[in-house]
């Protein structure tokens, strides 16, 4: 088999996307090996600030579903840059969206997305936000109605 290379059109296949109108995630959540190692900001698990290490399923579960919730719509998420060393994209973006109780939710990221040589699928993320926004966030808007 191949090894993959790592080039400018993979990674904006799976970033572009999210910076659409509406935005769309799937391709940069197909782009992610379910064993991910996606490090939030430290290695603590912080549930309010989000910070820790997630896989791909816990950091759905903890991560992007109670950011969805206080927020009117999806993230829309552009790039504005975009460094590949290696398998390795060192990226930086910002997200805009609303927050349920009308304020803006504009954060600044830095994604550090590690390929696997195989695959082609992120297998690890470095990421650092405002983590001190995303708990400020859960704390003032209303809490999603129970089902």
């Amino acid at each position: 088999m191949a090894k993959f290379t790592l080039d400018l059109a993979h990674v904006k296949a799976l970033l572009d996307p999210p910076s659409a109108t509406p935005p769309d995630w799937v391709p940069f959540v197909s782009g992610i090996d379910p064993d991910v190692r996606w490090f939030i900001a430290s290695e603590k698990k912080d549930p309010a600030r989000k910070t820790g290490v997630y896989n791909l399923a816990s950091w759905t579960e903890e991560v992007a579903k109670p950011l969805a919730a206080v927020l009117t719509g999806p993230l829309r998420m552009t790039t504005t840059s975009i460094d590949i060393v290696g398998n390795k994209a060192i990226t930086e973006a910002y997200g805009e969206a609303t927050q349920v109780n009308g304020r803006p939710y504009n954060n600044r990221y830095a994604w550090f997305l590690v390929f696997s040589e195989e695959t082609g699928k992120v297998v690890e993320i470095r990421e650092y936000c405002d983590t001190a926004l995303l708990q400020e966030i859960s704390e003032t808007n209303p809490p999603p109605p129970s089902k």
